[in-house]
């Protein structure tokens, strides 16, 4: 995951979206204590609302997601909410 210029991009090195990803995403972040920051973006392409909250202290992020919000049969609803770990971070 990057964050560059107000742009977000990611992509899964695991699992099975592996390989998936998307770029030049509109973000949206606020500092909310030291070395913890809220991230959120809408990814209107894929009619996905993210929610993720950033902990460098204890290099793990939270995540709320809402996938496929229009519930159409291609891409149908669902929610994640979910923990994981921080490999490396740049600054």
């Amino acid at each position: 995951m990057e964050f560059n210029d107000g742009k977000a991009q990611y992509e899964w090195i695991s699992g099975p979206g592996k390989g998936n990803g998307n770029a030049d995403i509109p973000y949206r972040s606020r500092k909310i204590g030291e070395n913890l920051y809220i991230v959120n973006w809408h990814e209107t392409g894929k009619k996905d609302y993210l929610t993720i909250v950033f902990d460098f202290d204890k290099m793990i992020i939270h995540s709320s997601i809402i996938i496929g919000y229009e519930n159409k049969p291609e891409r149908t609803l669902k929610t994640v909410f979910s923990t994981g770990v921080i490999d490396h971070l740049k600054k």
